[in-house]
């Protein structure tokens, strides 16, 4: 490189006759500068005038805005914290994702023809012209960088800029990149309502077919024994065993009084002592109703008996609950709905804001003088080394 650096600057020095004026001498020299300044902007300026085509960019702002369940009227914990800003944030990155996918490109080329939209209108353009065969994958990326997507954390706010050629087209790809961004915030919300109550019905559902089974388990038991309520029933025989055991007593004094001045064969002992057996016998059968070892006793019965009512009231509680949430769900799926607010609609841009020539030029003017400079340096240096 270094070479030809020296063959540059020596045939400038060998083609300067000595009687030169000063200016020729300097235009001899600067070749270098003619090359890396004025040939590039010469061919830039050429390309704006002849080449380039105007595009025009529209802009919208929008927010994804939620139903009246953001609590308004209350403050928690979770809004203290920013929970509604990051709910918020979350939303409008997805929708963001959304507006770059292909699924949207899909959509927006079938009715806006993008491919046809961005090809013919640019002319001879070719840097900005999406080619004809184009690849999907290109297609894409010549779409993502047609349509910006800029948003502000501070406010939640997206603000979505789409190019044209001309700009009706801006405007219209603009608009119909809001609609179709409507349709999807609008489908992801009711798909998530649908979900949930979909998924509270299945709850419901389950539930009331184990309460369903739970019951006829209870009345499967009570069919089968002939008792409502054995536990009920264990507690009227304690109760009745309990009153016939105070008789008992009442009737054991009374015979040892007929026995301290009666003989035992007398009719009044013999008539307290046989209706005492009587009664210890009737105590003894209304206790073996209660316990025993056999498996159909009260007590045995009413112990199983609780264990069925239990499982089901527990059935009946689960039931009341997933009641209650399939209501929650079908309040929250009327409240809890998305929205796009567009803040700011997209206007008619009148215009163009690419390309942008002198923004261009200055700054190729710039790269080139700087570039032009070091190599000058490089020059002057390999000059000082060989002298």
């Amino acid at each position: 490189m270094f070479k030809w650096f020296e063959k540059l600057q020596a045939d400038g020095s060998a083609a300067m006759p000595a009687s030169a004026l000063p200016w020729q001498r300097l235009l001899k020299r600067d070749k270098l500068a003619a090359l890396l300044i004025a040939l590039p902007l010469l061919l830039t300026s050429l390309y704006f005038l002849t080449l380039s085509q105007d595009r025009y960019v529209s802009e919208a702002k929008v927010v994804v805005k939620r139903g009246a369940d953001d609590k308004a009227g209350s403050l928690d914990l979770g809004m203290l914290l920013g929970g509604g800003a990051s709910t918020l944030r979350e939303d409008a990155m997805l929708l963001q994702q959304y507006i770059h996918s292909p699924d949207m490109l899909a959509r927006l080329d079938q009715t806006l023809n993008l491919k046809q939209a961005f090809g013919a209108p640019a002319g001879w353009d070719w840097l900005y012209r999406l080619p004809a065969d184009a690849t999907r994958e290109d297609f894409l990326d010549y779409y993502r960088n047609r349509v910006d997507i800029q948003f502000d954390d501070k406010t939640s706010l997206l603000a979505i800029r789409s190019q044209g050629f001309t700009p009706e087209f801006s405007q219209k790809l603009n608009r119909a990149i809001l609609a179709e961004s409507e349709r999807f915030i609008n489908e992801l919300s009711h798909k998530i309502s649908r979900e949930d109550m979909a998924f509270a019905q299945r709850e419901v559902d389950n539930a009331y077919a184990e309460l369903r089974q739970a019951r006829e388990k209870l009345l499967t038991y009570q069919n089968h024994h002939g008792l409502i309520d054995p536990q009920a029933q264990a507690q009227a025989t304690g109760q009745l065993v309990a009153e016939l055991e105070g008789k008992q007593a009442q009737m054991e004094a009374e015979l040892r009084n007929l026995q301290s001045y009666l003989q035992n064969d007398s009719p009044q002992v013999v008539s307290a002592r046989n209706a005492l057996e009587a009664l210890k016998t009737q105590i003894a059968r209304e206790k073996t109703k209660l316990t025993s070892a056999e498996d159909d006793k009260l007590n045995r019965k009413a112990s199983q008996f609780q264990e069925i009512r239990a499982w089901v009231e527990f059935r009946t509680d689960l039931y009341r609950l997933a009641l209650t949430a399939l209501e929650k769900a079908k309040v929250a799926a009327a409240h809890k709905q998305k929205s796009l607010a567009v803040i700011s609609s997209p206007q008619l841009p009148e215009l163009a804001e690419y390309p942008r020539r002198l923004y261009t030029l200055a700054s190729l003017l710039l790269v080139a003088s700087l570039l032009y400079g070091t190599i000058r340096l490089a020059l002057s240096i390999i000059e000082d080394h060989k002298i």
